[in-house]
């Protein structure tokens, strides 16, 4: 299966209270990520990776690591490390993302320039995202509870505003621990196709030391390097 670019990652948190309404725990949910956002520097977590192909009713399933960082206000950095069924490395940089594939020793690197500002911030949300931030970009509803490996978390679903946003996501849904640090347990991302990614996060880690090379490929030597489109 080959990865396609607009795969990547989305979220938010609330503490839920019986009481409350829908639009009240939005709010909640908004002021936790304001807080949060500033002291966001970086994260590591295991992930189970699900991508669903509409037209042939098809799941394919990955599992692996993925390793993020903020380098600067509005811009991350990451890694994305494959290791079932097949081991493959992605990552993303200043809108450039690659795709190592060891078996075929090859490379292949994608120029999301053109998409510029959309990309930053499907990248941001939820790790370094403020709530303020979100509410301008999306229009967010709470669409109930959940139990997500087993922690109970809130269920919320995200609307593009901007049309350009909405060519390349229709909608996000995000799961987000009831209790705990405003980051996402699941998240889902569907696209205007039909086609999704649904990304389970476990092992969370926020702020861990990184090393100066952990968010870069780690290469053979002879690996070929092609530029799929150009």
């Amino acid at each position: 299966m080959q990865t396609r670019p607009w795969g990547f990652i989305v979220c938010l948190f609330l503490g839920g209270v019986a009481t409350l309404t829908a639009a009240d725990n939005v709010q909640q949910v908004l002021g936790r990520m304001d807080k949060a956002a500033s002291d966001f520097k970086s994260m590591t977590a295991q992930v189970n990776w699900t991508t669903h192909t509409e037209v042939l009713n098809e799941d394919d399933k990955e599992t692996g690591t993925v390793t993020m960082k903020k380098v600067l206000p509005g811009e991350v950095q990451g890694l994305v490390d494959f290791t079932s069924p097949d081991r493959k490395t992605i990552t993303f940089e200043k809108r450039k993302f690659q795709e190592y594939l060891p078996k075929m020793k090859t490379v292949q690197v994608f120029d999301l320039e053109k998409h510029g500002e959309q990309l930053d911030k499907f990248l941001m949300i939820g790790f370094g995202t403020s709530g303020m931030e979100l509410a301008k970009d999306y229009d967010v509803s709470m669409l109930g509870t959940a139990n997500v490996s087993g922690q109970p978390s809130i269920h919320l679903q995200l609307m593009p505003k901007a049309p350009d946003a909405r060519q390349y996501v229709q909608k996000l849904e995000l799961w987000i621990p009831e209790q705990g640090d405003p980051y996402p347990l699941q998240e889902k991302i569907f696209e205007p196709s039909g086609d999704y990614r649904r990304v389970t996060y476990s092992d969370l880690k926020i702020n861990p030391p990184l090393q100066p090379d952990a968010l870069q490929l780690k290469l053979p030597p002879g690996v070929k390097i092609e530029y799929p489109g150009k």
